[in-house]
């Protein structure tokens, strides 16, 4: 218990961010909906980010943003077999994070789409700063 709370506090769940009582502000909440996109692309988009919220998946689409690579290389750039990278792509590809092309028996990837590539950037990057603050600075 710090020194701003009160026994009280503890004991009704103010220490926890809870309100002690149930009082909703109708013009806060109407905002609040308005503001929320059709139930359908929400759905989408969690989809997206649940496709992406995988560290193998993040570093598929990073790699495949930098340059387009066969399925064989991908493997290597992952270190992961040909296999486990394949079944990757193909969750990847069903949402339209990634396409692909045939060279004789090889297939090329690349990422296809540049906003999911841009929010994973800026996420290594919020990552990396967070990181540096957290450890006084001098993050890698």
């Amino acid at each position: 218990m710090s020194s701003v709370e009160t026994a009280q506090d503890v004991i009704t769940g103010t220490a926890d961010g809870c309100c002690e009582v149930f009082v909703v502000d109708a013009e806060r909440v109407e905002r609040a909906r308005a503001a929320l996109p059709a139930e359908h692309l929400v759905s989408v988009a969690a989809a997206l980010f649940k496709v992406i919220g995988h560290p193998t998946r993040v570093r598929i689409l990073l790699a495949l943003a930098a340059e387009e690579l066969c399925v064989c290389d991908l493997a290597q750039v992952l270190g992961a077999t040909v296999s486990a990278t394949s079944h990757q792509l193909r969750n990847m590809r069903a949402m339209g994070l990634v396409h692909f092309r045939t060279e004789g028996k090889l297939a090329y990837y690349r990422a296809s789409d540049p906003v999911m590539v841009s929010l994973l950037q800026q996420g290594v990057e919020h990552a990396r700063d967070r990181r540096s603050e957290s450890h006084g600075g001098g993050g890698t």
